[in-house]
């Protein structure tokens, strides 16, 4: 690996702890999903720091796939591309909460509230269009993007393999959801949040040893 891919990853690293810890707090802190909260500074602010969440996912993921890029095989490949594709999808859902909904409330205060309830599959009584496509279609990417790339991560013996199966846990136990009511299914997420802050330390680690050692070498 050279000196651009190694600093590249451990950059990654922290960007993975970032998420982590993003994706932890912002559980606590989300106002409630409703018509009163959109025009908030509290809704505004949490809005961004889920952009910056779902970047950080990406960045990070990238950095875990290529640690073991050449032992988690096409598994791996397609959890990578599933994965980073959900929080493509979230950062998009973010953008419009932050910048589009409090624009457009007093306008179009149904169709706010509708995208509003599509996580929580409330029906809507104006058309969302592919949004209501895009919402479900989220959901089945973060659950297989995250299981696939526990396995891969669990398989390629990389990352300690516990962390492989957290990860998947932590994608499959969304199913929950079902039996566990808006807010309260946001506990699930924490999983994830605790897996990503130990796989981003551990990337951050031993590639910061990695560099150490070969710039040592290169004295």
């Amino acid at each position: 690996m050279n000196l651009v891919g190694m600093n590249f990853k451990k950059i990654a690293g922290l960007f993975a702890i970032l998420a982590g810890v993003l994706y932890t707090v912002i559980q606590f802190i989300h106002p409630p999903e409703n018509l009163t909260f959109v025009t908030s500074s509290s809704w505004q602010i949490v809005a961004c720091l889920s952009i910056a969440m779902s970047l950080s996912f990406i960045i990070g993921i990238i950095g875990i796939y290529m640690k073991q890029l050449e032992e988690v095989g096409w598994i791996g490949l397609i959890g990578f591309i599933l994965f980073n594709l959900f929080w493509l999808i979230s950062m998009t859902f973010s953008f419009i909460e932050a910048f589009v909904y409090p624009l457009i409330i007093n306008e179009a205060p149904m169709f706010v509230e509708g995208m509003l309830g599509l996580f929580d599959e409330n029906n809507s009584e104006v058309n969302l269009g592919v949004f209501t496509i895009l919402a479900p279609i989220a959901g089945v990417l973060y659950m297989l993007g995250g299981l696939f790339l526990g396995i891969a991560t669990f398989r390629a013996n990389v990352f300690p393999r516990f962390a492989g199966i957290l990860l998947s846990l932590a994608a499959v136990v969304t199913l929950a959801t079902v039996i566990i009511p808006h807010p309260y299914d946001r506990i699930l997420a924490l999983p994830m949040g605790v897996v990503f802050i130990w796989l981003g330390y551990i990337l951050w680690y031993e590639t910061n040893i990695g560099l150490k050692k070969l710039r040592h070498k290169n004295k």
